[in-house]
């Protein structure tokens, strides 16, 4: 159930997810708008005056976030349209292929989703969903073996180990890396060039060794990646395009 509070300019509509967590926590996505994580014993009325007290903050991420909607992709999952793989642009092509089960390949510089006959003539609400959903389950494979890779190859070269690695949906976040050192990472990262995908990982692996974003940690991590700030920057400005 959706909350809101008043301020000067409009009202803040906001949601309230509670867990074991210890302090208050504020997101904002296009999808999803402000959502607060908060910890169980919280009073509604806490939550409340914590986004007062940030009111100005919030407006100014859901000003930026309207002005960006134009760029965020509408996608229709039909013949043609464009696909992100690390970076590189893909046509859609979609095949009838009534000998084999729905799949999901990059062949001859196209991504193409082979579907059975029978599949391809539902109608088109069903196959749209459904195209969408082998797409998706297609990036998260290919993501897991794309990080894994580039995680064993950082984690040498910054003598860390995480204990853990987990591809998931991530709703308002590229990545974390929780107090037991378990790496979450976005699915949808896979969409952005090899650079960001490396910014990405070393700023988890980073967070193994300082679990928070000091001087120290931007450092350590610049120095593993020169251009380290190059692509943080990149994933500020553009990561909103990286959608399905």
């Amino acid at each position: 159930m959706q909350k809101f509070i008043e301020t000067e300019k409009q009202n803040i509509y906001y949601s309230i997810v509670r867990s074991n967590r210890k302090t208050i926590g504020i997101s904002i996505s296009p999808g999803y708008g402000v959502k607060v994580s908060a910890p169980r014993m919280v009073s509604d009325k806490q939550i409340a005056e914590v986004l007062r007290s940030k009111s100005s903050w919030i407006l100014e991420k859901l000003s930026y976030l309207e002005n960006i909607k134009s760029e965020i992709p509408k996608r229709k999952f039909s013949d043609g349209e464009m696909f992100s793989v690390l970076g590189k642009e893909y046509p859609l092509k979609i095949v009838i292929n009534p000998q084999m089960a729905s799949s999901v390949s990059i062949s001859n510089n196209c991504l193409v989703v082979s579907l059975p006959q029978n599949i391809y003539e539902d109608n088109s609400e069903n196959r749209t969903e459904l195209i969408r959903n082998l797409i998706v389950n297609w990036y998260k494979q290919l993501t897991m073996e794309v990080i894994s890779e580039r995680v064993n190859f950082f984690s040498k070269k910054m003598e860390v180990i995480p204990s853990n690695l987990i591809i998931k949906d991530l709703k308002s976040i590229w990545g974390s890396c929780t107090g037991k050192n378990t790496i979450n990472i976005n699915w949808k990262i896979i969409m952005a060039p090899m650079d960001i995908v490396n910014y990405l990982v070393v700023h988890e692996l980073t967070h193994i060794k300082i679990k928070n974003h000091s001087k120290h940690f931007w450092g350590l991590a610049e120095s593993i990646l020169p251009n380290y700030r190059e692509c943080s920057k990149w994933l500020k400005d553009n990561g909103h395009k990286l959608s399905l």
